[in-house]
C-alpha cells in the first residue's frame, strides 16, 4: 500500500515532536517535511534529542503543499486562521487539514474576540471544520476533510462528562483539573520556568480558561443541544512535565440512579480503543506516553464524580491528531497508536 504523505507546520515544539515520534511509527504515513523557524536546515534531534538515530529528516522553512496529502498544523493560536485560506487557495480542497491550536474548534466567531483576544481572520471556514475528539464525534471526522484537534483540557473534561450530556444531565459541573509544564509549549515563561514550577501548585485562568467554550459546545451537541452542563473549569500548573488529571463533580440528577450513570460509560465507551473505564481513581503514570484516557465514575451521597487522566502532549494533542487521520482516511483509529504508556 502506497504511504500517504503529511508536513508539519511548527515541528520543533513539544507537540510538533511528538507528531514526529509518532508518524515514525505510523505503517502508512511517510513525513514528507516539518518546519521549524528556529531550526531551518538543521536535523530534527537538534530540537528533539529522543529522536537522534531515529530519521534523517530536517527541518524546512516552508511546506510544498501541492506535494501533500495531508499538513498537520501545529502553530500557535492564531497561526493556522492567518494561513489555511491561503494554503487553500493554492491546493484546492483535496488537502487534508489536521488543526492542533484552537482556531478552528469554535463555530461561533464572535467567541473568539472574548475567550482567544482576537477576532477571527477566517470565519466562513469555521463550519468546515470537524471537532476532532473521536469518541464523541466519529462520524462527523470520518466524512470530514478539515479537523479541529481538540485542546488539552477539553479532552479530559469533554471524554469525563459526554456520557452524562448524551444522557440529558443538567446543572453546573465544577472541575478541577491539573496539568504537566509541558502543556505551556517549548518556550518557558516567568510561571511555567522550573525552578518556580518544582514543587508547587498554581492555578490560572479560573473560569476564563479558553477551553471553557469548546468543552461546553461539543456538551451541548452531545445532548441534542439540550444540554445545560455549564463547566465551572480551575485548571492547575503542576510540578510535573506530562499529563491531566481532572476531577469532576456535580449533583445526581433526580431521578437517577448509580446504575444508569455507569450504564451511560458503559455504553459510551463500549469497544473503545483508547477511553478505559477503571475500577478505581486513575493514575498518570498509567496513561503517559499514550493515546489513552483513563475514566472513573463514582456516585455517592446525591453526587457524580469523575476523574479522568490523559497524557496532553498525546491523547490531549498529538496522539489524538494521528487518531483523527486514521479515522479521517477509514484505516484503524489504532494504526501507528497501539502502545501501552511507560509505567511507572
Amino acid at each position: 500500500m502506497k504511504k500517504i504523505r503529511v508536513g508539519i507546520e511548527g515541528g520543533a515544539g513539544f507537540t510538533g515532536g511528538e507528531l514526529i515520534r509518532l508518524l515514525l511509527g505510523h505503517p502508512k504515513v511517510e513525513i514528507a517535511a516539518a518546519t521549524s523557524s528556529t531550526y531551518p536546515g538543521q536535523p530534527v534531534f537538534m530540537a528533539h534529542p529522543n529522536l537522534r538515530g531515529r530519521t534523517d529528516l530536517a527541518f524546512t522553512r516552508k511546506l510544498e503543499y501541492a506535494k501533500l496529502d495531508c499538513v498537520f498544523l501545529a502553530g500557535g493560536h492564531g497561526d493556522a486562521m492567518a494561513n489555511v485560506p491561503a494554503i487553500l487557495a493554492e491546493t484546492g480542497p483535496r488537502l487534508r487539514l489536521i488543526d492542533l491550536s484552537g482556531d478552528f474548534r469554535l463555530k461561533d466567531a464572535g467567541l473568539y474576540p472574548r475567550w482567544y483576544t482576537r477576532e477571527h481572520k477566517a470565519p466562513d471556514l469555521l463550519a468546515k471544520f470537524a471537532y476532532g475528539l473521536v469518541e464523541l464525534n466519529r462520524a462527523e471526522i470520518a466524512k470530514a476533510r478539515w479537523v479541529a484537534n481538540p485542546g488539552c483540557f477539553a479532552t479530559a473534561t469533554a471524554l469525563a462528562l459526554g456520557p452524562l450530556a448524551q444522557g440529558g444531565a443538567h446543572g453546573v459541573v465544577s472541575v478541577t483539573a491539573v496539568t504537566g509544564s509541558s502543556g505551556s509549549g517549548a518556550s518557558p515563561s516567568a510561571i511555567t520556568h522550573h525552578p518556580t514550577r518544582h514543587a508547587n501548585l498554581r492555578a490560572y485562568k479560573p473560569f476564563v480558561h479558553q477551553h471553557v467554550p469548546e468543552v461546553e459546545q461539543i456538551l451541548d451537541r452531545l445532548g441534542g443541544g439540550k444540554s445545560s452542563l455549564k463547566l465551572s473549569l480551575i485548571p492547575i500548573s503542576g510540578p510535573f512535565a506530562r499529563g491531566i488529571y481532572a476531577v469532576a463533580q456535580l449533583e445526581l440528577p433526580k431521578g437517577w440512579t448509580e446504575k444508569k450513570v455507569l450504564g451511560l460509560y458503559q455504553d459510551a465507551y463500549k469497544g473503545s480503543s483508547f477511553v478505559r473505564l477503571v475500577p478505581e481513581p486513575p493514575s498518570l503514570n498509567a496513561v503517559n506516553g499514550s493515546n489513552h484516557c483513563d475514566v472513573f465514575v463514582a456516585v455517592q451521597d446525591g453526587r457524580i464524580g469523575v476523574i479522568s487522566a490523559i497524557d496532553n502532549l498525546v491523547k490531549g494533542a498529538s496522539g489524538q491528531a494521528v487518531q483523527n487521520l486514521n479515522v479521517m482516511m477509514g484505516w484503524d483509529e489504532a494504526e501507528g497508536l497501539a502502545f501501552a504508556g511507560h509505567y511507572p
